[in-house]
């Protein structure tokens, strides 16, 4: 029997393992907080699990609360440094088990802080009490990502159990703060984990994606004139009341426009991405009362960006000056928003990616999953993850490549099917036997 064989007979032969440890860790309600100086309720207790898991495989670890502030100085204006980030009872987790010496390192990388369930009466399961129904898993973060964490850590665990020796490095690294913009990956790089070559197992349906998007959360300002909504109002202007839903309204539609630009943008548009960028309205906050025409609006977007548009930092300098001159182009085409122009205040930007299709890890991670039986074929993910930090700031080439459906990732009954936690697994551990060789 070949090695490879050899190997994806006894991971099939111990799939139930997968999936109890995967259900370990979906019962710690790892949740992140909307306030990024709280701890989520499981965060820290699930790292410990782990922790104890990595020490049983003969890693030295590292179990640390990153300092906040100290990284936003460190590193201000450039990705993943987040102003007003703690992390007390939030921490990072990190291991390496060494090998023989002179072999290529890997690195194998997740994050464990999950977004809330949301509303119970959406779920047909407790979503912290994992269950396998119709060999499925299901449960908050079976997809995003614990699943995946659970393919790594099995995955280095069955290559002990048979023996099979490594010359290079594994590190491993488990990361908090992901969900609300990455300073979790930063500290985690900060702190000097680093490889040859990574692979961060968010959920790609097992394909490699050595592309994700970089994105950038906006807040448009809209000032309007509140009135009372069941009168004539006298004029409209800034004497009178001017309704904000409807200068929403016109913004939406200006949004729309140039989504509809961007569609045919070779800019916006990469061959291995399903869409081409867009500009996505995620959150409307509109008016005071129910009888009161609207005086104040907020417009909450999501903009998306391509590791082509990258600016001199590595973020999306770029695209927001787009942004910014479109908004300014809507507001032109209104005599009320032409002296009362919407503002955008920029939340968040996270970077994003791209490794080569000829790099030599991403050769050698399609040959390992041809023999797991997967498609080599390279995709692009579409949301974003935080490969552009170990990737960027710390040298470590890294793909994503993890089990399950994306689109679960965040809704209600979220669910892995067990056979791809076993093929996600094989792949990976294949991927160590011949890159750490």
């Amino acid at each position: 029997m070949r090695l490879s064989e050899k190997i994806s007979a006894h991971i099939e032969a111990n799939q139930q393992r997968i999936v109890d440890t995967l259900c370990d860790i979906l019962s710690f309600p790892s949740i992140v907080l909307v306030d990024p100086t709280q701890a989520g309720p499981g965060e820290r207790d699930c790292q410990l699990y782990l922790q104890k898991r990595l020490e049983k495989l003969g890693m030295t670890t590292d179990l640390w609360d990153p300092d906040g502030p100290a990284l936003y100085e460190k590193y201000k204006g450039r990705p993943g440094a987040n102003k007003g980030r703690t992390f007390e009872g939030r921490p990072n987790l990190g291991g390496t088990l060494k090998g023989t010496g002179g072999g290529k390192s890997i690195m194998l990388t997740g994050h464990i802080d999950v977004v809330p369930p949301g509303a119970r009466a959406h779920w047909n399961t407790d979503p912290f009490l994992p269950q396998v129904i119709d060999q499925q898993v299901f449960g908050r973060g079976a997809v995003d990502m614990k699943g995946g964490v659970a393919c790594m850590l099995m995955a280095v665990e069955f290559l002990q159990e048979l023996g099979i020796e490594h010359a290079g490095d594994i590190v491993f690294t488990t990361v908090v703060d992901e969900e609300i913009g990455g300073m979790g990956s930063l500290a985690m790089v900060d702190r000097g984990f680093k490889a040859d070559a990574g692979i961060m197992t968010e959920p790609s349906a097992n394909r490699i994606a050595p592309l994700c998007h970089g994105i950038l959360w906006g807040k448009i300002l809209v000032n309007g004139v509140g009135g009372h909504a069941e009168l004539m109002p006298n004029s409209w202007d800034s004497t009178g009341p001017v309704d904000a839903v409807q200068l929403c309204r016109q913004i939406m539609d200006g949004i729309d426009i140039i989504n509809r630009r961007w569609q045919f943008d070779p800019k916006k548009n990469h061959p291995l991405m399903e869409l081409p960028n867009q500009i996505l309205v995620t959150q409307l906050k509109v008016g005071e009362h129910p009888s009161s025409t609207a005086g104040y609006g907020e417009i909450i977007i999501d903009v998306q960006y391509l590791p082509s548009e990258k600016d001199s930092f590595g973020l999306g300098g770029h695209v927001k000056r787009e942004v910014e001159e479109h908004l300014a182009n809507i507001c032109l085409a209104d005599p009320y928003l032409r002296q009362h122009p919407a503002k955008i205040e920029w939340i968040l930007d996270a970077d994003c990616a791209e490794i080569p299709a000829d790099h030599p890890f991403v050769q050698t991670f399609q040959q390992a999953v041809i023999e797991a039986r997967l498609s080599p074929a390279l995709s692009g993910f579409g949301a974003h993850s935080d490969i552009g930090l170990p990737t960027g700031l710390g040298n470590t080439p890294t793909v994503n490549f993890g089990p399950g459906d994306p689109a679960q990732s965040h809704q209600p009954n979220e669910r892995v099917p067990v056979i791809d936690l076993v093929n996600c697994t094989k792949a990976i551990a294949l991927a160590i036997e011949k890159w750490c060789k």
